[in-house]
C-alpha cells in the first residue's frame, strides 16, 4: 500500500509490516526478522530508496518479528536505529532478555542503537516531522 512518500509493506505473519518514508532523510520503521533481510532489501530498492541511501531505522519496540534486520542493515549500508530509550539501554548493553528471540525461533544479531527517543521526541525526515509517541503496552518502551 502507498500513500505519496509512505510506502506500508504488509509481511507473511509471524514478520512485522514495515513502513517506510520515502524524504529527505528516507526512514524504515521496523525491519522484520533477520531471516527475512533479502525480502526486506527488495521491498526497500522497489519502493525506489537505494538501500545505501536509508538514513534511519525506527524501531516500534524490541521483539526479533520488529528488529532481526536491524543488524544486516546496519553492518551492511551503516544505517543509524532509533528506538525508544528503555529499549536502546538493553539493546546496547546486550541483555539476554530482550527481543524475545528464543520463544520465536529467531536468532537476532547484535546491533547498536544510535539515537534514543523519548515521548513526544521529533524525528525530521526531510519534508516532514514525525512525533514519538509512547505506547507501553505490547511492551514497556513500545512507541509508534
Amino acid at each position: 500500500m502507498e500513500h505519496s512518500n509512505i510506502v506500508f509493506f504488509e509481511r507473511k505473519f509471524l514478520s512485522a509490516n514495515m513502513v517506510l518514508i520515502r524524504d529527505k532523510k528516507s526512514t524504515l520503521v521496523d525491519t522484520g526478522f533477520g531471516s527475512d533481510i533479502k525480502e526486506t532489501e527488495r521491498f526497500i530498492e522497489e519502493a525506489g530508496v537505494p538501500l545505501e541511501a536509508l538514513q534511519l531505522i525506527v524501531n516500534t519496540h524490541y521483539h526479533s518479528d520488529h528488529v532481526g534486520g536491524n543488524h544486516q542493515l546496519q553492518k551492511k549500508y551503516g544505517t543509524p536505529i532509533a528506538a525508544h530509550r528503555w529499549d536502546a539501554d538493553l539493546v546496547n548493553r546486550q541483555d539476554v532478555e530482550v527481543c524475545s528471540s528464543v520463544w520465536l525461533d529467531q536468532p537476532v544479531e547484535s546491533y547498536q542503537i544510535n539515537q534514543k527517543l523519548s515521548d513526544d521526541d521529533e524525528l525530521d525526515t526531510g519534508n516532514n516531522t514525525w512525533k514519538v509517541l509512547h505506547t507501553p503496552g505490547h511492551t514497556l518502551a513500545s512507541t509508534v
